[in-house]
C-alpha cells in the first residue's frame, strides 16, 4: 500500500511537470512593438535667421568735375549682414524620397556706400552713392533623401529682391543732382540644406540659397552733370545662410 501511494505521488508529479512545460513550449512569445518611424509628408509653417551678402555692379558719370571733364564711377556695392523672415510649405513622402514645394520672404536691409570728394580753386565737388537691399522672396521646389527624422535635400525654383539706389552729385558751380530710387528684380534661386525632426511637429534644419539676378536699372538721368542716359545699378545675385525652424501641423 505505501508503495502504491508513492508511486502514485511521483506519477501525479511527473504529469504535472509535463504539463507546465508544455504550456511553456506552445506559449506566444510577447514582443515590444515597435515605434513608427517619422513621415516627412504633411504642411508646415515657420521661421529663419541667417546672414546674406548682396553683390551690385554699377555705373554712374558725373560729367562736371575739377580734375576732369567726366570721371565714371564703377564701384562693385556689397551690402551684407543679418537676414530673417518667414517659410511655409508642404512634403510628401515615397519611400525614402521626400518632394515638396515652399515659399519663403526674407527681410534684410542692408547698406554698402561709397563717397568720393573733387577739392579745387574754391569748389568743394563731391559724388556719393549707396545700394540697399531691402527684402528677398522665392518660390521653390524641393527634393531630398531622407533617413527617418534626418531629410538632406536639394531646392531650386524663383525669387525676387526690392532694393534701394541713392545717389548725390554735387557740383561748387553747376548744381546738385540727386535721386532716392526703388527697384524690383527677379531671377532663379538654387541652394541646398538639412532638416531634422526634433519631434513630430518640431523641425530644425540650416540652409543655404544663391539668388542669380542680373537685370540692369537705368538711372534717372538728371540735370547737365548727370547720371547719364546709359547709367544703371545692378543687383546681380545674393548669397544667403541661415538657420531655420518650423511647426508641421499635418
Amino acid at each position: 500500500m505505501k508503495k502504491l501511494l508513492l508511486t502514485g505521488v511521483a506519477l501525479t508529479a511527473l504529469l504535472s511537470g509535463s504539463a507546465i512545460a508544455a504550456d511553456l513550449r506552445v506559449a506566444p512569445a510577447y514582443r515590444a512593438v515597435p515605434l513608427a518611424s517619422f513621415s516627412w509628408t504633411g504642411c508646415y509653417v515657420g521661421g529663419h535667421v541667417g546672414y546674406g551678402r548682396s553683390n551690385y555692379s554699377q555705373q554712374i558719370q558725373f560729367d562736371d568735375t575739377n580734375t576732369a571733364p567726366e570721371q565714371t564711377f564703377t564701384d562693385n556695392l556689397s551690402p551684407k549682414g543679418v537676414v530673417g523672415g518667414v517659410q511655409g510649405g508642404c512634403n510628401y513622402q515615397a519611400g525614402y524620397i521626400v518632394y515638396g514645394i515652399e515659399g519663403d520672404y526674407s527681410w534684410a536691409n542692408r547698406t554698402d556706400s561709397r563717397a568720393y570728394a573733387f577739392p579745387g580753386a574754391g569748389d568743394n565737388d563731391s559724388v556719393a552713392f549707396s545700394a540697399k537691399t531691402q527684402s528677398l522672396w522665392s518660390v521653390r521646389g524641393r527634393v531630398g533623401v531622407a533617413h527617418d527624422r534626418a531629410l538632406v535635400y536639394l531646392t531650386a525654383g524663383w525669387g525676387g529682391a526690392n532694393f534701394n539706389y541713392n545717389y548725390a552729385l554735387i557740383d561748387a558751380d553747376a548744381g546738385g543732382s540727386a535721386a532716392s530710387l526703388s527697384f524690383n528684380t527677379d531671377g532663379v534661386v538654387f541652394g541646398g540644406g538639412l532638416d531634422y525632426a526634433l519631434t513630430n511637429n518640431i523641425i530644425v534644419g540650416a540652409e543655404y540659397l544663391h539668388y542669380a539676378f542680373g537685370d540692369d536699372k537705368r538711372l534717372l538721368p538728371v540735370a547737365v552733370i548727370g547720371p547719364n542716359p546709359q547709367d544703371y545699378i545692378n543687383l546681380k545675385s545674393v548669397d544667403v545662410v541661415r538657420v531655420r525652424a518650423s511647426y508641421k501641423f499635418w
